[in-house]
């Protein structure tokens, strides 16, 4: 998982039209679930697939829900929130009879966890659920990588730092856990140096590495690659000499995957600055040349 344990706030809404167990889980979903768990060895994936669709569904009527009180119609807007919150019932009912069958599942308990903490904002049981999975399995990469970042958001550090050390440690070619890693550090460098015992350079430059090991892991993911090309203004803000060179070719590598024109705009725009940064204005007028000087020069 992404840095992004945080309460979706789109869909509170929706779980305020009817409290946690609200709705009965209707019969034919259960016996659905139920024939998910005769496997103990892949209930935990077809429980987690089942979650996976109800929270998409989630989404789009949550979605739904919020545009049409938007245009005023409260009644229909409510009544997609409320299918929304069903939806999201549906996936948190189905882990809890999986759990019933198979309590010593690690993965249960941690994709269980994901679920109340980021659905329900049930923030202390999702951290219990992950500490349950890592007590069952200590090689639960993503439990740890969960609770890492949680501690860290909280002001425990030096443990946060522990656990995203291990999710690494357990899968080092995941990059979203090279992501967190690198994000954390950003976030958190002046308490990082201090329990790594790093100097500023020290510190900034094990964030680019994480940084940078992300975008290698993941080629193809633009949101990594906008994240690393970002990573290099940091190096100002903590009196660093800034990897000009580096951060043109890191915007330069987002422009080639960019989803659409918008994200190549940016990227030339963010080239550009780079460039301007760097002294180097002639190259900043061919990136602004490319979208337009006018449009450029007001954004710069």
């Amino acid at each position: 998982m992404r840095h992004c344990l945080i309460f979706v706030p789109m869909l509170l809404a929706a779980l305020l039209w009817a409290p946690p167990h609200a709705a009965a889980q209707p019969d034919a979903e259960k016996t659905r679930v139920e024939g998910l768990l005769a496997d103990g060895k892949t209930a935990w994936e077809k429980v987690r697939a089942y979650d996976r669709l109800h929270q998409k569904l989630a989404d789009i009527h949550g979605g739904r829900g919020q545009a049409l009180e938007k245009q005023g119609n409260k009644e229909a807007g409510g009544k997609e929130l409320a299918r929304a919150n069903d939806e999201l019932l549906l996936a948190r009912q189905a882990y809890e009879l999986a759990l019933k069958r198979h309590p010593d599942s690690a993965d249960l308990h941690n994709y269980y966890g994901e679920l109340i903490f980021d659905r329900f904002d049930e923030q202390e049981q999702g951290v219990a659920e992950w500490k349950k999975a890592i007590e069952l399995d200590d090689r639960q990469s993503r439990a740890h990588n969960n609770l890492g970042i949680f501690l860290c958001h909280n002001g425990a550090y030096a443990e946060g730092l522990a656990a995203l050390d291990k999710a690494v440690l357990l899968e080092p070619d995941n990059a979203d856990y090279q992501y967190n890693l690198a994000q954390t550090y950003f976030v958190n460098w002046p308490q990082v140096m201090q329990i790594r015992k790093w100097t500023v350079k020290e510190l900034y430059d094990a964030a680019m590495d994480a940084s940078r090991t992300a975008v290698k892991l993941a080629p193809n993911d633009f949101d990594l690659a906008v994240d690393y090309a970002r990573n290099f203004f940091m190096a100002g803000q903590m009196e660093i000499t800034p990897d000009w060179d580096g951060a043109a070719k890191a915007w330069q590598h987002a422009r080639t995957i960019a989803r659409n024109q918008d994200e190549t705009f940016n990227t030339w725009l963010n080239e550009a600055r780079v460039w301007y940064k760097a002294g180097k204005g002639g190259k900043a007028v061919k990136c602004c040349e490319e979208i337009g000087r006018a449009s450029c020069r007001e954004r710069v």
